[in-house]
């Protein structure tokens, strides 16, 4: 079987910490014969060191399923934003006090203002940091806005002016746009396609609402954590405790792991 995890919140903590235990019972998993992949909003540069511990090479999804790589690293997808779609997006916005936004480059961070504390992680990182001036042609990953008052009415924007776009929001105000065919239910369709699966033969686990159409494409879907989001419950099967919990460990020893022991 096909077995395909998010990361945060799902088996990375939200100290961006991936449990030991979990990296052994994913080990074991493999060990076992099964596949393991990894479909992420993270983009490539920040889901790497994860894949690293996990032992991943091949066939995952960072950029919420707009960059998907199959075997021995081959390019099976790669979306962006296009330099129109950016410029149309971001105009509204570049005086508007209450909102800042960062434009994803591959390792660059264009944001309005690189001091901000929502973009501390980018300088922590070690990615490059720089004021987005407009007019900058940029073919962009995906776009992060942030507004301390909700992000309602730069989504209603987004939606009307840019349908054929994906946006992901979070409860911390942020908003996330991607390009068109940009989503995680088909990059794992990719990835199953790479790899000879079909969906009734792979389990999924996620929490947000980007993993929402992984969740409805794979043939059985696990919510994870307590902070899941309702739209993922909606389409779940079964709902586990945190990574914090080590909760897909125990599901994986429950109904995995036990079975091939015995």
């Amino acid at each position: 079987m096909l077995f395909a995890f998010d990361l945060d919140n799902t088996i990375v903590t939200r100290t961006a910490e991936l449990p030991g235990a979990i990296v052994e019972s994913l080990n074991k998993l493999r060990e076992s014969g099964h596949e393991v992949s990894v479909l992420t909003g993270r983009p490539p540069l920040t889901t790497l060191p994860f894949l690293g511990q996990l032992k991943i090479k091949e066939c995952y999804s960072t950029n919420h399923g707009a960059y998907v790589i199959g075997k021995a690293g081959k390019v099976l997808r790669e979306n962006r934003l296009k330099p129109t779609d950016v410029q149309g997006l971001l105009a509204p916005f570049l005086k508007e006090a209450h909102v800042e936004y960062a434009c994803i480059a591959e390792d660059t961070v264009y944001v309005k203002n690189p001091n901000d504390e929502r973009w501390h992680w980018a300088h922590t990182q070690n990615r490059y940091v720089k004021i987005y001036e407009e007019g900058l042609e940029l073919h962009a990953d995906k776009l992060v806005f942030s507004t301390l008052s909700g992000n309602a009415a730069i989504r209603a924007h987004v939606e009307t002016n840019h349908a054929e776009l994906l946006t992901y929001s979070w409860n911390d105000g942020y908003l996330e746009v991607t390009s068109p065919n940009s989503d995680k239910g088909s990059a794992l369709a990719l990835i199953a396609a790479e790899l000879g699966y079909e969906a009734s033969d792979v389990i999924a686990f996620g929490d947000g609402p980007n993993d929402v159409t992984m969740l409805e494409w794979a043939g059985r879907a696990i919510a994870v954590g307590p902070h899941v989001h309702d739209e993922v419950l909606a389409v779940s099967d079964e709902h586990i405790p945190s990574p914090e919990e080590l909760g897909v460990k125990t599901w994986l020893e429950q109904n995995v792991l036990k079975l091939v022991e015995s």
